[in-house]
């Protein structure tokens, strides 16, 4: 894991030209793919589609907005009760973190952004707090992705391969976060961290753990607050689900629960390959243009469905920006 408390920090260092440079380059490359996309499945019916939604696309932003607003729960329950913000706190960075998770590369690296609704002597329960969170975010999304692979064996439109794809990815995250989860538990994971620095980036900034003893803490405690982390992770998942279900709704494409989870199930299928891309821009236009053509409604549908949420992103972006600019003015939530 990074170490999340600097990359907080609003007086963090600028970063190099070349880690500049690399989010830039896939900037650049998501959105090439994404105009490619475009102009090769047609300006015109894309245009037609998104004009037939109008005001309606009011319906997406609710279902994106109670998503979050659930997704944030499980980072407060993980926290001690000293160190919890207020619930306005937990909700309002949630969001923040959401609008900066689709600006920057690689998985959770803007739920760092968190700790700025925290004191900072608190920052070390908050950095523990946001990595067992994650992990069992990750568990949410590949039991959701195991689901969605079911539904799409059932439903027998798509190509046995991209199933197979799926249900690799799934056990892959299950195995990942496991191992991760148990060498954490160990108290172990930033010494873990710091040997993989050494042997492939000797020059940055080590991992001192000063978060790891709340790490283990967590994780070898009661396994209620995971279950319930988990559970209401689970939850958020089919809430995110109605933000697809929404849009398929909205431009009148078939929207039965086996479309919704397997659309729903794409860009848990990319975390792991478009990590490196900013909010997976271009990679999952991509995809979801080949799921929609397998499924028989058309590539133009399912890059249309994208860019529904691309424009929801326009929303809840800048807000995030507006958030983070208020808090680090001062604004903290107070402890409950």
């Amino acid at each position: 894991m990074a170490h999340l408390e600097e990359i907080a920090a609003p007086s963090r260092p600028r970063p190099s030209f070349a880690s500049r440079s690399v989010s830039w380059l896939a900037w650049l490359l998501g959105l090439a793919l994404t105009v490619y996309l475009v102009r090769r499945i047609g300006v015109a019916p894309i245009g037609r589609a998104l004009g037939r939604v109008g005001p309606r696309f009011l319906w997406i932003l609710a279902a994106y907005g109670v998503a979050t607003a659930v997704g944030a729960i499980p980072w407060a329950l993980l926290l001690p009760a000293r160190a919890r913000p207020s619930w306005g706190a937990v909700v309002t960075s949630r969001f923040a973190a959401s609008g900066l998770a689709a600006l920057l590369p690689f998985f959770g690296l803007g739920e760092a952004g968190r700790l700025l609704w925290m004191p900072r002597p608190s920052w070390s329960s908050g950095t523990a707090a946001l990595v067992v969170d994650r992990l069992i975010y990750l568990v949410a999304g590949a039991l959701f992705l195991f689901a969605a692979a079911g539904s799409a064996r059932s439903l027998g439109s798509l190509p046995p391969a991209l199933i197979t794809g799926a249900l690799v990815v799934a056990v892959a995250i299950v195995a990942v976060t496991g191992g991760v989860a148990l060498i954490a538990a160990r108290g172990q994971l930033g010494r873990a961290w710091n040997r993989l620095l050494a042997t492939f980036a000797p020059r940055r900034i080590r991992a001192p753990g000063a978060w790891e003893p709340s790490l283990r803490a967590m994780l070898i405690g009661p396994r209620r607050t995971l279950l319930a982390g988990l559970s209401i992770h689970l939850a958020s998942r089919l809430l995110f689900a109605l933000e697809i279900y929404a849009g398929l709704r909205l431009l009148g494409l078939p929207s039965g629960w086996r479309q919704t989870a397997i659309f729903s199930a794409v860009p848990i299928a990319l975390s792991v390959a478009g990590t490196f891309i900013p909010g997976q821009l271009g990679l999952q236009e991509g995809v979801q243009a080949l799921v929609a053509a397998a499924l028989g409604i058309g590539p133009a549908a399912g890059l249309t469905l994208v860019l529904l949420q691309r424009v929801r992103q326009l929303v809840f972006v800048p807000l995030s920006g507006l958030l983070i600019a208020r808090v680090t003015r001062g604004d903290r939530g107070s402890n409950t």
